[in-house]
């Protein structure tokens, strides 16, 4: 298998008013707690979201392994609810897992999901290891499973999403380079899940991949390969 250069970040979703295709303003400050997995910061990230009344400071959480953000390089993003998607989110294909094929609403349901589990452990190294790849798995194509409990977290994840789990508080971030040949891919996709008043979970956006300290933080990760 190859590995290629590349350094991660996660985020939580945050949410905002529901605009839909409204601009915000994106930046990632901090690799989270600065765990490393699988020779990657792990999420979740510190970062910010301002526009349309939002001003979140906080965790991010990187829904997108396979793009690549920078630290203090603040990017346009749009935003819509994990649990309502309005067709602005990076990913837009059905997903395969364990022989079933699961709906673009239910992925990103089941990531919400995962993103809610997360921030409850972020204290306990193996367990955000964990969730985390599970996350990056669940669009990614791959089955990484550095700490040895990434599957059986999406197992539960998807299970929830089909048992009718909507993800109301958790934000998607989509990147929009209004000026780039491949908008959404001027930076990674970010979850945020709603942790201050002021943010009302009808909104997300966000993806990205690290420059730490001014230097590209530099790591690899398997290509994708079938489940």
């Amino acid at each position: 298998m190859n590995r290629r250069a590349k350094i991660l970040c996660a985020l939580g979703l945050i949410a905002a008013s529901p605009a839909s295709f409204a601009q915000y303003t994106l930046d990632l400050t901090g690799v989270g707690n600065g765990t490393i997995a699988d020779g990657v910061y792990v999420t979740p990230y510190q970062g910010t979201v301002s526009g349309n009344g939002v001003n979140f400071s906080g965790y991010m959480i990187c829904d997108d392994f396979n793009t690549e953000s920078y630290l203090n390089k603040p990017w346009n993003a749009t935003s819509t609810s994990a649990g309502a998607l309005d067709g602005s989110e990076k990913f837009n294909s059905s997903v395969m897992f364990g022989g079933t094929n699961y709906t673009v609403q239910q992925a990103y349901n089941a990531a919400g999901w995962l993103a809610n589990g997360l921030l409850a452990n972020v204290g306990n190294t193996t367990t955000q290891v964990n969730y985390a790849f599970a996350i990056w798995d669940l669009f990614d194509g791959q089955s990484t499973n550095p700490a040895g409990g990434s599957t059986a977290l999406e197992k539960a994840a998807f299970a929830a999403a089909a048992d009718g789990y909507v993800a109301n508080n958790v934000s998607v971030f989509t990147p929009d380079g209004v000026n780039s040949p491949n908008p959404k891919d001027v930076s990674q996709e970010f979850l945020v899940v709603q942790a201050a008043p002021e943010i009302d979970a009808t909104t997300a956006t966000s993806a990205l991949t690290l420059l730490f300290g001014g230097v590209l933080v530099v790591n690899g990760r398997r290509k994708p390969s079938g489940r």
